[in-house]
């Protein structure tokens, strides 16, 4: 699909060497290593998504579990054969890659709303127990096997130990012996082949009984296993290769209890790897502030502010801006043809969109705005820098020329076109004709692509081609330097003279060469020159304008929010007031019968002058509910209609049989007519006659 050559001219292996450094297993960066621009699109979206829901989850500093184990492909492969055995470490190895598969496993099950494509790797396993269990009972943490793993083991370190202190007190009491003979050397003991032996003068080898193991260098010491100590350190050997076998024994009782799980360990070991391999392509993306953008099925590709990753890396080390680049390419706008200074960013937005695109297929996040539209592409066709060589005696020109015909023979409506300063490297004249005639070809063919290019024919074919569109790099005239802005819409000048002068060009000579260039280029070049710099202070202004507006537009919001608040406020508190007169009502009628009940003598009057007003209280909040529900109804009523009112609409009255006319509606009356009588009526008494 993408050729190595064309990988290795936009830099794709430095991508890969970062996804690589952020791997932690062998496997993952294998992996990593193999990854390539494919076309299965199912695979595509899958690692898309899967490298998306984690960097999402990092991004936010959410929880994921640990990926810290080791690899233990060796170790698994041996628990598959039948008889084999493991060693402590090699089974500690296994353990420790288990319980990190259980975590993982458990985790990604109860993700399947969050994480779905992730989830989905676990979802025919299971964590398993019994392994890390069986371990944890046989193995401790430095990969010994356990004196509890059987009760012959511990018998047979228990005599160990005490034929060892046996031995330690045998050798220490022969040495206080001894040592006032002053036959030993200053280092009195030594070991060899596992023996502790005594350093004797070679002269005094005869005051010494026991077994000689060895002689210095020198030939001055000689060293000897006291005759004391050899008969239990044949003992304590013995038990020794007891040990050994009985170790042997239990390592390969347990190898064969975990056979059966070796195909399930296999799965975990794959899983983690997989994982791992996830895992770094997500962190590249958190590195490139890469996300998943939209994707096409119909040659559709939409770049707003995509960046290209090696550059953006470099300036953020560096604290830099890079500017972003952006670009439409649709079925009718196929070909973008970009003009503009050199070194004013052409070469660059070319390899921006070509690495982008083959990161995607690769199943890599990029560096774009979340809104950016991709699609896939059969191919990728690349002729970027000079393709001169030496080996095959090709001139540049002609290395181009071969690189045209081999994009032209295979060029469709599913290849990426990316070719930079076609034609040149010949006369202008001729190099400009056999360009335009390519780009002819190339929009023939529906292929989406960008070529660069200094050929004024070039530009003025490409204004004329449908399905071809003119593009520039912009230059600031005033300071003579380049912006790095795709400016989509007219062809830029090539600031031939401008930039020779920024460089310090010697004048006289740009002046000369003024004179000797065709009059109407050198007019075209000027006139294109002032169009952008039109354009650059046009979009500077509406920029401007566009700023203001939304700070009006945020002021007006500010402000009706206030608003609203104050009027919510003012409701409020003149709801507030009223229930406070009403309650201040009801404590001096309260007061009053008090001041009754306690005076007069004929209570029963009291009592029904309390009834009386209660029953008049219970009546006037019946009727504010009334009139609230007629209010609140009225108000419902006035949504409804209030949008299917306007001037000339037929409505009657509620509950009447006169059809009249709407002549004019203000705020929520209605003046209508009927026949050669006018009446204003509130909207929440109409209803549509139709």
């Amino acid at each position: 699909m993408v050729e190595e050559k064309t990988l290795d001219l936009l830099q794709f292996e430095q991508i890969i060497h970062l996804i690589v450094q952020n791997c932690q297993t062998k496997a993952a960066r294998l992996k990593a290593q193999e990854l390539r621009p494919g076309s299965d699109k199912e695979l595509i979206f899958k690692r898309l998504h899967e490298a998306n829901e984690l960097a999402l989850v990092l991004k936010a500093s959410g929880y994921f579990p640990d990926l810290d184990f080791e690899e233990a492909h060796r170790e698994v492969n041996l628990l598959g054969l039948s008889g084999a055995m493991l060693s402590g470490i090699e089974l500690l190895k296994l353990c420790r890659m288990v319980e990190v598969a259980n975590t993982q496993v458990r985790f990604l099950k109860g993700k399947k709303q969050s994480m779905p494509v992730l989830s989905d790797l676990a979802k025919d396993l299971s964590d398993n127990t019994f392994v890390v269990n069986e371990i944890n009972r046989i193995i401790d943490h430095e990969g010994l096997v356990k004196s509890s793993a059987s009760h012959e083991l511990t018998r047979i370190r228990k005599q160990i130990v005490d034929k060892r202190r046996e031995s330690d007190k045998r050798f220490y009491s022969y040495i206080n012996e001894i040592r006032k003979l002053g036959v030993l050397r200053e280092n009195e003991e030594s070991y060899f082949n596992g023996r502790r032996t005594l350093a004797v003068l070679v002269e005094y080898k005869a005051e010494v009984s026991g077994f000689v193991h060895g002689k210095s260098e020198s030939g001055k010491t000689i060293f000897i296993e006291p005759g004391v100590t050899i008969a239990i350190n044949n003992e304590v050997t013995e038990l020794e290769m007891d040990e050994h076998r009985e170790v042997n024994r239990i390592l390969r009782e347990l190898c064969d209890g975990l056979h059966s799980y070796a195909g399930q360990l296999r799965q975990f070991s794959e899983l983690l790897e997989e994982l791992d391999f996830i895992k770094g392509r997500a962190q590249l993306a958190i590195q490139l502030n890469a996300v998943l953008p939209e994707m096409s099925e119909e040659g559709h590709m939409a770049l707003y502010d995509a960046r290209h990753p090696l550059l953006y890396l470099q300036n953020k080390q560096l604290q830099k801006k890079t500017v972003p680049l952006n670009l439409r390419l649709t079925p009718t706008q196929r070909l973008v043809v970009i003009s503009g200074p050199n070194a004013g960013g052409k070469s660059i937005s070319l390899k921006t969109v070509g690495l982008l695109q083959c990161m995607l297929q690769s199943g890599l996040l990029v560096p774009v705005k979340e809104t950016s539209r991709f699609c896939f592409f059969e191919k990728i066709l690349v002729d970027i820098g000079d393709t001169q060589s030496i080996e095959n005696e090709l001139s540049t020109y002609s290395a181009k020329l071969k690189s045209m015909i081999n994009i032209l023979d295979q060029v469709n409506d599913g290849t990426l076109v990316l070719m930079d300063e076609f034609g040149s490297g010949t006369d202008p004249e001729l190099g400009g004709a056999i360009a335009e005639t390519v780009l002819e070809s190339l929009v023939h063919s529906k292929t989406l692509g960008i070529i660069t290019t200094h050929f004024s024919n070039v530009k003025i074919r490409a204004e004329e081609l449908e399905g071809a569109v003119n593009a520039s790099m912009l230059f600031d005239v005033e300071s003579l330097d380049p912006l790095y802005v795709l400016s989509v819409g007219e062809p830029g000048s090539s600031y031939t003279f401008e930039v020779a002068e920024r460089i310090g060009f010697p004048k006289h000579l740009i002046e000369r060469a003024k004179q000797r260039v065709n009059k109407e280029k050198l007019k075209l070049s000027q006139l294109l020159g002032e169009v952008q710099t039109q354009k650059a202070k046009l979009n500077e202004a509406l920029e401007k304008n566009e700023h203001e507006a939304f700070l009006k537009r945020i002021a007006k919001e500010k402000y009706d929010t206030l608003f609203q608040t104050w009027q919510a406020k003012i409701d409020r508190e003149r709801e507030r007031k009223i229930e406070l007169a009403r309650l201040a009502d009801f404590g001096a009628k309260y007061l009053r019968l008090m001041e009754d009940w306690n005076e007069k003598k004929d209570r029963k009057q009291v009592i029904k002058r309390f009834i009386d007003g209660i029953t008049a209280e219970t009546k006037k909040q019946e009727e504010l509910r009334k009139q609230r529900k007629l209010d609140n109804y009225a108000e419902k009523k006035i949504e409804r209609i209030k949008p299917k009112l306007k001037v000339g609409t037929k409505v009657k009255i509620l509950n009447g049989t006169e059809i009249g006319v709407v002549e004019e509606i203000k705020d929520q009356k209605v003046f209508i007519k009927f026949g050669l009588m006018k009446m204003t009526v509130g909207m929440e008494n109409l209803v549509l006659a139709e």
